[in-house]
């Protein structure tokens, strides 16, 4: 039979597979949301500590964020003989930053958000892919503490510290013989990274650049297979210890950002994100007999780049009117994709603006995701629907609408 629970994903507050490539999330700002997230050279406000946490020296006084991106997404696979879709559902990615200026030279900033994040819901009783992957929610939350230091008038830097926490659920069908059951798996664990940026300023150009560490997690949960008729095949496992690890990715940001005028902002990025890290998911799990099982999944998947360009438009000292579009190329190679996260290259397009008024200002964005048609014809996870009606190869559609939101206040 094939591997019997392959879990933990991971990720950031339910997204399936909207923000960026695989499961990483980068929409993580109302404004920014709204520049087609080319926010490393700009970072202007307390979503900087994400962004670009050295740009929080040029903040003054106390600056506090609080906000959400919503994701919509809407994910259809075909087959020769049927259509399955992910059901509906609306996810949110809360975000909070606060930044601090200690003096002329020092700075602080805190932020919590979801960077990384999963979720697909595909039908139990007849979906074509329900035997790899019927629910599936992964989540991942950074708290990132930063320090930055004004060099001099044009360069500043930081350098910072991030607690990540990450939970996960997944589950399939087993169906052979009489059993017709739902296997499920559930873990959770703690790990931290780093993170180093860069902001330098000449003339009128800004360049940014942004890196975060890979974050290695190991994840401790309970994994439930009550088989019965399979009980000679498969060894029953009910609400038996598992574990496993994984390593979230190493990311770099570059970008450059011109304001020819007070009037106009242009900015642009490369985002590079390093999925090596996710070559293969080991999980080790108890049997009710006390035995221990080890399963091997091999992902495999490869680094890759997302291109973001992004614009800002003074209306007047209250007013900002923002666009931007980005192209993400997927890390999923066809010989391993799986409807845990049915990734393809994906195009985006946003508009946005902002509104100030004395300590106060809010923003509001809306992007607007259109992941390229991906034909799969030979992925390890199809068995050819020849015994039990699982068929993973077919042709996959996904669009996503995300809609964001932010208050701030500073004082």
């Amino acid at each position: 039979m094939r591997k019997t629970a392959i879990l933990l994903m991971i990720t950031a507050a339910l997204a399936a597979d909207a923000g960026a490539a695989g499961f990483r999330q980068a929409n993580q700002g109302a404004a920014a949301n709204g520049m087609g997230n080319a926010f490393t050279a700009v970072a202007d406000d307390a979503s900087a500590v994400w962004y670009n946490p050295a740009a929080i020296t040029a903040l003054e006084g106390t600056n506090l964020t609080l906000g959400a991106v919503f994701v919509a997404p809407r994910t259809e696979h075909k087959t020769a003989t049927a259509t399955d879709e992910i059901k509906n559902r609306f996810h949110t990615l809360p975000h909070f930053y606060a930044a601090r200026k200690l003096s002329d030279k020092w700075a602080v900033g805190l932020g919590v958000n979801a960077p990384y994040g999963l979720s697909t819901d595909w039908n139990p009783v007849n979906a074509a892919t329900r035997e790899i992957a019927t629910k599936s929610s992964l989540k991942a939350v950074y708290t990132n503490l930063n320090g930055a230091y004004k060099v001099n008038d044009s360069l500043s830097v930081a350098l910072g510290g991030t607690f990540v926490r990450m939970d996960a659920v997944m589950n399939k069908k087993i169906e052979a013989g009489l059993d017709n059951i739902e296997q499920t798996l559930e873990g959770d664990g703690t790990s931290a990274g780093w993170n180093l940026a860069a902001m330098y300023k000449w003339n009128k150009w800004n360049f940014g650049a942004n890196y975060r560490s890979k974050v290695k997690v190991g994840i401790d949960g309970t994994i439930n297979l009550p088989t019965v008729t399979l009980a000679g095949l498969v060894p029953p496992a009910n609400n038996r210890p598992g574990r496993t690890n994984i390593t979230l990715p190493d990311t770099f940001q570059l970008g450059a950002a011109y304001r020819p005028s007070d009037a106009w902002l242009f900015s642009a990025e490369a985002d590079y994100t390093n999925w090596t890290t996710y070559s293969q998911l080991v999980i080790d799990y108890q049997r009710d007999s006390g035995a221990w099982t080890q399963t091997v999944d091999a992902k495999n998947w490869k680094a890759v780049w997302a291109f973001r360009l992004g614009t800002e438009h003074k209306v007047n000292e209250n007013l900002r009117l923002r666009a931007g579009a980005y192209y993400d190329l997927t890390p999923v190679k066809n010989y391993y994709f799986e409807t845990r996260n049915p990734d393809s290259n994906r195009l985006a397009f946003s508009v946005g603006a902002g509104w100030s008024k004395g300590n106060w200002s809010v923003d509001a964005s809306y992007l607007y995701l259109k992941a390229m048609e991906r034909k799969v014809g030979d992925s390890i996870q199809d068995n050819g629907s020849l015994t039990t009606g699982t068929e993973l190869n077919g042709t996959y559609n996904t669009i996503a609408r995300l809609p964001a939101v932010s208050a701030s206040y500073k004082f």
